[in-house]
């Protein structure tokens, strides 16, 4: 019998290994395209999420970056022509931010990475990887709930969600779906605790 903690301590172990991973993966593509990790994660958010999330605020918070920092790595990706800034009408000191078609281009090759992973996952039968996105899904709620992730972008934490014993039901969109069909990226989410 496995002493208390000693599962935990190889999980995290486990969790390390797969960000490593990842981290390796993102470099690579990061080196070859002369952006930074973040770089790359913000023309993914811009490509992926509405106007008002869009914003160098949004980002800060999406990231649990300072404005500042967001500020840092926008400026580059502004001069390369990737980006560009819409002021807002009410509020000049506001902008919206969105891809230049160039910008679109650029994301479009920066995806290769998830491919790799994807296609590891792919081994897998789809009951496993159903029981891997459950277990993720409950550790991302409880760091959540804990105040580890500030935006979990994911249903069960979000105040659309609507349990059910084998389908869950979206009260936004309508959408039903089982344990398998957790969205882990909601363009829509709302936090429980936003109310």
């Amino acid at each position: 019998m496995e002493e208390s903690g000693k599962i935990e301590g190889r999980i995290v172990s486990a969790l390390d290994k797969i960000c490593q991973a990842r981290r390796s993966l993102v470099w690579e593509v990061s080196t070859r395209e002369k952006l930074s990790p973040i770089q790359m994660q913000f023309l993914d958010h811009l490509g992926r999420f509405s106007p008002e999330l869009c914003t160098v605020s949004a980002l800060s918070r999406e990231y649990d970056l300072t404005k500042p920092t967001v500020s840092g790595a926008l400026g580059p990706l502004e001069s390369k022509g990737f980006i560009s800034r819409r002021t807002n009408s009410e509020d000049k000191r506001s902008a919206t931010l969105f891809l230049t078609a160039k910008g679109r281009r650029k994301l479009a090759s920066l995806g290769g990475w998830r491919h790799v992973l994807e296609e590891a996952l792919g081994a897998f039968t789809e009951n496993e990887k159903e029981k891997a996105l459950g277990f993720f899904t409950a550790l991302i709620e409880k760091l959540f709930d804990g105040g580890v992730v500030s935006v979990a972008r994911m249903c069960t934490v979000c105040e659309n969600f609507m349990p059910g014993d084998d389908v869950h039901r979206c009260a936004l969109t309508g959408r039903e779906f089982g344990d398998g069909g957790i969205d882990m990226g909601c363009t829509a989410w709302r936090s429980k605790s936003a109310g």
